[in-house]
């Protein structure tokens, strides 16, 4: 039966709006679980007279609105919700749904209401009922969440179920589209390997990122993504996301890497997420951030205006605003008490070396204040110097490297990393407690190394902190008469 007149479309909306009255639901107990094949026979047929309905309104160019598309499109919600309750309430439901082509009728429904979700307000409900149907018949089903995958993940990313659930603007529809990627991944390691290897899947997963680095609030939807992302950081393949040039623009991935390493704080954790790939592509987003920032401040009439004209936008500037926040908060979790093979590969990694430069950079650029009442230039600086107050998440994760290491010690002399922590055991209002973190960090770069020990002392006594902040940090400091500092272990440290 074709349905293009109202009077048809009425007919089956009724009988649809019946069978969705009288689905399986805690609240009607009398209702059996299991649906009959014939029924869900029945359903097949309604989804295929519908979508094909809306298919020829839609190709129809003479006509602007689809007088029929509402009720239509509430129909068609009727069998998703119908579908819905069957799958949750009884797994059995999902075979027989399968068999019956069901499946096929939801992700048809997903594809025509989104298109026109913002024209009527009956598609939006609807996209969320199908993309709840689908989630449903996805949950712990093999072999659908197989047949998505090999099916979906082959065609243009933008054309994918998933891409369609997420680029929804309806909250319920993106949660629907999150909760299907989710159930599709969280038990399949080779499932999240097609995910992240594949052009679709990683488009998927990079934009799942965004939304999460996006959304600020602790809803719903950024605890699903974050369970999302943590799955494919779990599995090893963050780095995959990031690939060999991140862009500073995926905060979002790194903002969640920094959430995983926060709650799981443990050492044998992070040597084993943190491989050399993804250590690699921290280390790129520190020099990116290195790179913009001294672009930005090398010419005062940037800094001053981000006007039209400039190659650096806003947007950019936060875009590394964020990424370095994030990546400083995964190398002070990860650096913490690291085991030996870890502590080793994060040697071999550049991202010493890209700590100390954007340290010296933030020295240079970022102006101190060592008393209360010093006047200060920063009320008419940009604020985007306000934005990069890292430098004490930066010293600390020198510590940490250093920590009972001669060779990272050494690294850090050469780097100039010691001086600089060393220049940093001053007060600075504008970096609270910046000298007792260089206190720690010093105490880690000279434990053990005379070498370091020396090199302090060769340096002129006019660059040295005054004792008492030297005694923090187990060191004891005497002026000899050459102008001298000689340097020894505190004996009561």
């Amino acid at each position: 039966m074709e349905l293009n007149t109202e009077q048809a479309i009425y007919s089956v909306r009724q009988e649809c709006a019946a069978l969705k009255d009288q689905s399986p639901h805690p609240s009607r107990p009398q209702v059996p679980k299991l649906v009959a094949e014939q029924t869900w026979l029945r359903i097949h047929l309604l989804f295929d007279q519908l979508i094909s309905s809306a298919i020829i309104a839609n190709s129809n160019e003479d006509m602007d609105i689809d007088p029929l598309a509402p009720m239509r499109s509430e129909a068609l919600a009727d069998l998703c919700v119908f579908v819905r309750n069957a799958t949750a309430m009884d797994p059995q439901n999902q075979t027989m749904a399968m068999s019956a082509n069901v499946v096929d009728g939801v992700l048809a429904t997903i594809r025509i209401m989104l298109r026109c979700e913002m024209t009527y307000a009956e598609a939006k409900q609807c996209s969320a009922s199908a993309g709840q149907a689908l989630s449903n018949l996805a949950t712990n089903n093999y072999k659908l969440q197989a047949q998505l995958i090999d099916s979906e993940l082959t065609k243009s990313p933008i054309e994918s179920i998933f891409w369609y659930l997420l680029s929804s603007f309806n909250s319920k529809t993106q949660m629907s589209g999150l909760m299907l990627i989710l159930n599709t991944v969280k038990n399949s390691q080779q499932f999240v390997e097609k995910v992240c290897l594949s052009e679709a899947g990683h488009m998927l997963m990079n934009r799942i990122g965004e939304m999460f680095g996006e959304t600020v609030d602790d809803s719903d939807e950024k605890a699903m993504m974050y369970v999302i992302l943590s799955v494919v950081i779990e599995h090893g393949y963050l780095s995959v996301l990031l690939t060999s040039d991140p862009e500073l623009e995926m905060f979002g991935v790194l903002n969640a890497l920094a959430v995983y390493c926060n709650e799981n704080a443990q050492p044998s954790v992070y040597a084993r997420v943190l491989d050399t790939t993804l250590l690699n592509a921290l280390s790129k987003v520190l020099a990116k951030c290195h790179t913009l920032l001294q672009q930005v401040w090398q010419d005062s009439d940037t800094l001053e205006s981000q006007n039209d004209d400039s190659d650096i936008s806003m947007d950019s500037i936060m875009a590394a605003h964020r990424s370095l926040s994030s990546t400083a908060s995964v190398l002070s979790s990860a650096t913490t008490d690291m085991e030996p093979s870890f502590a080793a590969r994060v040697l071999k990694s550049d991202i010493p070396k890209q700590i100390v430069a954007l340290l010296g950079l933030f020295s240079k650029e970022l102006p101190r204040i060592e008393k209360a009442n010093q006047p200060s230039n920063t009320d008419e600086t940009s604020p985007i110097k306000k934005l990069f107050m890292f430098k004490c998440e930066l010293i600390q994760i020198i510590g940490n490297i250093a920590y009972k290491n001669k060779a990272a010690q050494d690294m850090f002399r050469e780097l100039d990393g010691l001086a600089l922590v060393l220049d940093h055991m001053r007060i600075d209002e504008n970096h609270p407690f910046i000298r007792e973190y260089a206190v720690v960090a010093l105490r880690s770069l000279l434990n053990d190394n005379k070498e370091n020990q020396a090199y302090i002392s060769s340096m002129d006594a006019q660059n040295i902190a005054n004792d008492y902040d030297l005694n923090q940090a187990g060191i004891q400091a005497s002026l000899q008469s050459d102008g001298r500092v000689s340097i020894n272990r505190n004996a009561n440290t």
